[in-house]
């Protein structure tokens, strides 16, 4: 098979280690890209999102004119996308039925785990998409595939093969790092998703019953210089923010005992090496963030723990989230699911990390501030969870403890999980207690916390409008769980907007806002754009009421 030109769909990927849904593009068209080029650098490489896909007719005729045709797609714990729809079984199957002529793969979380669309449901199995008009599924590591493809050829190469080490990656990410380019958030608020380790040290002991990151097996690192070489090449190609994204818990990036350890303790000094590392390599970096922190790891090791979210502090930039995973306030439910996590040691680690992370930054925001994560539906869960779940988040507000967000999913049951084979799900009853705790999470608890965070007269900096409707714009800044605003302006999508003053909260989830200084935004006045990036909206020009 001729291996000339090859086009990879980005159907978006959502994991618990990785983000790949616009403004952020994840590791998968990377690798691919990369581990093509390394054998033969004359291979053409096209990417487009879904969304440009699904589009336009073009693209699904230009298809058939590829040796080769890659879908990315899995979304393993579904959210709320601004601007942008991850890849839907049905379509998948859709399109893999209607072209015709080249090797069709499916590479990504739909083709490892299965494919949710959002929660409270059963996952997609992966199997279907093979019945479903699919050549191939990458059920292994995508890196070792696709060089093994270029080398070798369609016959020989393993979809399965796994990965044992970084060094396939660590030669290939840099190569690959130029796809960015064609990515539609390139040139604006593009976010690259950094891969520090793979897998959860709590493997051991088989991890949380819904959770796919412990099914990786054994964690395997990459070191900071080799991060440092692929940061260097995506800043060289044109990415000024990055995400330290694809680790179950950035703390202990670098502790000798996390292969071998549950609790392995945290390592400041490896965490120094690899934010100063970045910053060498990417000198002019506007954002620098990170995600994963497990809250039990502050707490079994307070004094390390501190000092690794201090060295954060001092090396990423503001506005930063630790996304902490409590996923219920009830004892009981977090033992039957063995989260090994106590709800009164998650609060001390909220304290933990406002203590080091509250203070505000120059762009508006707190430095560093904790993410909470719920998951309604796990085994064991009864009407008292829920009472516990909402007492959890009314002692935030009493001690006044800072969380940047609240995620609070249904659980999404993949056929992989532990929590399938187990009492999962809502119905009946907790239905109607999930619906009120998550209305009160948005009416109530939401609206206060950001008032503290970002109060009326907050001025925040270098905002991307993402997304527009019914005259009101909604704008974030890149990174980490960004604070959305809400302007009521006509602006078109792709606005940098330099600074924007806090008036309100709009709802549960962002607040109201409007640029400065007013008079470049008031009536008769253009809003300079990025060159090229204006929509049509058929006024003379974008203004704010």
């Amino acid at each position: 098979m001729a291996l000339e030109r090859v086009l990879i769909v980005d159907g978006y990927n959502d994991e618990p280690g990785g983000l790949g849904v616009p403004p952020y593009i994840d590791v998968y068209p990377r690798y691919i890209a990369g581990a093509l080029w390394s054998v033969d650098k004359s291979i053409r490489v096209d990417y487009v999102d879904v969304d440009r896909f699904r589009r336009s007719r073009t693209w699904l005729q230009r298809a058939t004119g590829y040796d080769v045709v890659v879908f990315i797609a899995g979304v393993v714990v579904p959210g709320r996308y601004i601007g942008a729809k991850p890849a839907e079984p049905e379509e998948l199957i859709t399109w893999a039925k209607l072209i015709e002529g080249p090797l069709k793969i499916l590479a990504g979380p739909a083709a490892k785990w299965g494919l949710g669309v959002k929660g409270g449901t059963i996952a997609y199995p992966p199997w279907k998409f093979r019945r479903e008009g699919f050549d191939i599924l990458v059920t292994g590591d995508v890196d070792e595939y696709f060089l093994d493809l270029a080398l070798h050829g369609v016959e020989r190469a393993d979809p399965g093969r796994v990965r044992e080490d970084y060094s396939i990656v660590d030669r290939i990410a840099p190569i690959g790092a130029r796809i960015v380019k064609q990515h539609p958030s390139y040139g604006r608020n593009l976010i690259a998703e950094i891969e520090t380790y793979r897998g959860c040290a709590r493997w051991i002991s088989g991890g949380c019953s819904f959770c796919v990151e412990p099914l990786r097996g054994r964690p395997i690192q990459r070191s900071p210089e080799a991060i440092a070489r692929e940061a260097e090449a995506l800043y060289r190609a044109g990415v000024l923010h990055f995400r330290l994204g694809r680790q179950a818990d950035i703390l202990v990036y670098g502790s000798p005992g996390l292969d071998s350890e549950e609790w392995p303790p945290p390592n400041p000094r490896a965490l120094e090496r690899l934010f100063t590392g970045i910053r060498s390599a990417a000198p002019g970096l506007r954002v620098l963030h990170i995600d994963n922190v497990n809250p039990g790891t502050i707490i079994r090791y307070p004094m390390a723990s501190e000092k690794a979210l201090k060295t954060i502090v001092e090396l990423h930039t503001p506005g930063d989230v630790a996304a902490m995973g409590l996923e219920t306030a009830d004892p009981r439910v977090a033992k039957i699911n063995n989260l090994n996590t106590h709800p009164e040691d998650v609060l001390e680690a909220i304290r933990i990390v406002n203590k080091v992370g509250s203070q505000r930054g120059w762009n508006g925001m707190p430095h560093l501030l904790p993410g909470i994560n719920f998951i309604l539906g796990l085994p064991g869960e009864r009407g008292e969870s829920y009472r516990l779940n909402r007492e959890f988040l009314e002692t935030l507000l009493k001690e006044r403890l800072l969380v940047r967000r609240v995620n609070v999913r249904r659980i999404l049951i993949l056929p992989v999980a532990r929590a399938s084979r187990m009492d999962a799900g809502i119905w009946g009853r907790r239905e109607r207690l999930a619906s009120s705790f998550i209305k009160w999470v948005r009416s109530v608890f939401d609206p206060q916390m950001l008032s503290i965070i970002a109060p009326r007269g907050t001025v925040l900096r270098s905002l991307w409008v993402e997304e527009c409707s019914d005259g009101i714009c909604y704008a974030r800044q890149p990174g980490s769980y960004p604070l959305i605003t809400a302007i009521k302006c006509r602006l078109p999508r792709g606005t940098l907007l330099d600074r924007v003053m806090v008036t309100g909260v709009h709802s549960g989830r962002s607040v109201e806002g409007v640029p400065l200084p007013l008079s470049r935004y008031s009536k008769n006045s253009l809003v300079k754009t990025v060159e090229g990036l204006g929509e049509p909206t058929g006024e003379s020009g974008w203004l704010c009421s």
